[in-house]
């Protein structure tokens, strides 16, 4: 099988789910070949950027191949005006030719005419493959691999909303090239649209397998179909815990980050998973995971291969045991920072020296609110004492903090979200990056069957729903709310301009 990974979505390292999808497929003797086409296509774009208009875009494209060398050298990130420019510079290039309709970053994709949640326009998006403004880097560099590959079949990873449209001219475009190969489409997206209980397939005509969650038993009983291999092959493809994630496919030296960016999941699902606001709580997904020293040592063993310099750990919230574990090596031999979620270990000053030693530089914390009462309606499970201890250790021992807030919850009024905006000024200081969210109500939680809802986006694919808040305290008023006290705040201002463009937390560990 081909596996591609669409664009637009962050570009600074490897895509996780179809390395381990081909990790699975090819301990089984299926030969799997990955096509990271997300960072592939956006270079391509630099590459066949013209008409370079004003003096920003022309000296931006003059410098294209040196900003791009920049970007993954690690004295740029020590100078954050030098690091912001070089940044702005190659999208600007990346954005330079394309028509108004469209808009491409480095981490996002949007078009002005068809929306990623409206499935009639995700078959417009196939049908009109030819308008995307990806389709030169399928004619030039896709399609060449596609016609040498033996496979029956392509496989097509749709983990975002940005890369939806483009998934979906991608497939329309092999349908209509090679009309003799089969699409299978899946990823974390299509898994959260078949988790619906309203689902009823709408994209028959154009992909032939769609696939919620893991997919190496659909893939497994595909090869059987194809006499690719036999069925007791298959029987053990159901054993997901035993392989390790391939990233062969990998070109290193694309990706615009300082060293090799390793992402790594050690578990599926949430080990805590009682927050009423998640939208995987909606999906009732399960969590599952092995025994942490025998995941570290596979984790040492592929970032070995890879020669990794950092690890990112795609985790929900990596699990008490396994930091645990982390914070029992005295070192590792590459940097590593992932979701947490404030407990009492991290409260305690030499834990925090201990993950500091084991190669932690950053630490993602879902804070949510600073109103007690709102976390405890939310089912977050913290407790403000510890996280105000645990950011105070944390930053104590080395640590940077991106912590997150949720404004705009059923739980939250305006005297709350004050709460919060004082509870982030006290630990400003404490707080290295800051991102702030306005709640979308996931269409089918508890919480929406309790509530007026109405629709959010057009799309029958939508997730979530707008409803009417218990007090008032809707959309509009959250945003005025962010926009002129929270934003405006001195010392929240401060922390908020720390905040990497497009790459966000995945560049914030580098950023000095």
């Amino acid at each position: 099988m081909i596996l591609v990974y669409p664009p637009v979505s962050k570009s600074c390292e490897p895509p996780a789910g179809v390395a381990l999808l081909a990790g699975a497929l090819k301990a089984r003797s299926i030969q799997a070949t990955v096509v990271d086409a997300n960072i592939e296509a956006l270079m391509w774009l630099g590459r066949t950027a013209s008409n370079p208009g004003d003096s920003w875009t022309r000296r931006a494209l003059s410098h294209y191949d040196e900003n791009l060398r920049d970007l993954k050298e690690e004295s740029l990130y020590r100078n954050r005006g030098r690091y912001r420019q070089r940044v702005m510079d190659v999208n600007r290039v990346i954005t330079t030719s394309l028509p108004e309709r469209y808009r491409v970053t480095l981490a996002d994709y949007s078009d002005g005419r068809l929306s990623p949640v409206e499935s009639g326009d995700l078959l417009l998006s196939g049908e009109n493959f030819s308008e995307n403004p990806f389709f030169g880097y399928f004619e030039d560099c896709l399609a060449d691999r596609i016609e040498k590959s033996e496979s029956h079949w392509v496989g097509i990873s749709l983990c975002f909303l940005s890369q939806a449209l483009t998934a979906f001219a991608l497939a329309g475009w092999v349908k209509s090239r090679f009309p003799e190969k089969k699409i299978v489409m899946g990823g974390g997206l299509v898994t959260s649209w078949m988790s619906s209980p309203e689902w009823q397939n709408p994209f028959g005509s154009l992909i032939d397998t769609m696939v919620k969650g893991e997919g190496e038993n659909i893939i497994g009983e595909l090869a059987v179909a194809t006499g690719t291999v036999s069925q007791e092959m298959v029987g053990e493809i159901t054993d997901t815990t035993t392989h390790l994630p391939d990233f062969d496919f990998c070109r290193w030296d694309l990706y615009l980050a300082p060293g090799r960016v390793l992402p790594y999941r050690t578990a599926i699902g949430c080990y805590w998973g009682k927050c009423r606001f998640c939208p995987e709580k909606a999906e009732q997904g399960r969590y599952r995971t092995g025994k942490t020293r025998k995941i570290m040592a596979q984790l040492e063993q592929v970032a070995a291969r890879c020669s990794a310099d950092y690890v990112h750990f795609l985790d929900n919230a990596l699990s008490p045991a396994f930091l645990r574990v982390l914070a029992s090596r005295n070192s590792v031999p590459f940097f590593w920072y992932g979701f947490v979620r404030f407990s009492k270990d991290l409260a305690d000053p030499g834990f925090c020296r201990k993950l500091y030693r084991s190669g932690c530089r950053m630490l993602k914390l879902g804070l949510e609110s600073g109103d007690q009462e709102v976390l405890d309606k939310m089912k977050k499970g913290t407790d403000l004492d510890t996280a105000s201890r645990g950011l105070t250790c944390l930053t104590g021992a080395g640590i940077k903090t991106y912590v997150y807030l949720l404004f705009g919850t059923s739980f939250e009024n305006e005297a709350s979200a004050q709460k919060t905006l004082t509870y982030v000024e006290q630990h400003s200081e404490e707080i290295s990056f800051l991102n702030t969210a306005i709640f979308n109500l996931p269409r089918f939680s508890w919480d929406a069957e309790n509530l007026e809802t109405r629709p959010f986006y057009r799309g029958d694919l939508s997730l979530y729903s707008g409803f009417k808040h218990p007090e008032q305290w809707d959309r509009r008023r959250v945003r005025q709310f962010l926009d002129k006290q929270f934003k405006k705040n001195p010392s929240i201002a401060s922390v908020l301009r720390n905040d990497p463009p497009f790459f966000s937390s995945s560049h914030a560990l580098f950023v000095s």
